[in-house]
C-alpha cells in the first residue's frame, strides 16, 4: 500500500506544524514529542555542542503557551489531543527572543 500523503496547513512551512496536519496525522495515545519526531524529526536534531568546555549537544528548548516547559523530553508527558501549534524556532531566533542559553533553538506549543 502507499504511504499516507502528509497535509500541511500552510505549504513551505517547515518550522511550523498548524492544527490541520497535527489532526489529519495524529494517533490515539500520541504525545506532542510523538508528533514532532514523525511529522518534524529535524526540531529534535542535536546542534552540536554549545562551547568547547561544554560538550553536551545543544538541543532546542520547549515553550507551552509562552512558559518555559524545559527539555525535549518534556514533550513525552504532553498528549497530542490538547496540541493546536508547535513552532521551530532556529537558534538565532530563539537567541534573540528568549537569551544565550537557547544555541539548540526553542520549540514553541500552543495549546488548545
Amino acid at each position: 500500500s502507499a504511504p499516507m500523503p502528509v497535509v500541511t496547513g500552510a505549504p513551505g512551512h517547515r518550522d511550523v506544524l498548524f492544527d490541520a496536519e497535527i489532526q489529519t496525522n495524529k494517533m490515539p495515545g500520541m504525545t506532542a514529542y510523538d508528533l514532532v519526531s514523525h511529522l518534524r524529526p529535524e526540531y529534535l536534531r542535536s546542534r552540536g555542542s554549545n562551547t568547547l568546555r561544554d560538550t553536551n549537544p545543544a538541543t532546542a528548548i520547549v515553550y507551552i503557551d509562552g512558559s518555559k516547559y524545559g527539555s525535549l523530553d518534556q514533550m513525552k508527558s504532553l498528549s497530542a489531543d490538547h496540541v493546536f501549534q508547535i513552532q521551530y524556532l532556529s537558534a538565532a531566533d530563539a537567541t534573540t527572543r528568549f537569551g544565550m542559553d537557547h544555541t539548540g533553538g526553542a520549540i514553541l506549543i500552543t495549546t488548545k
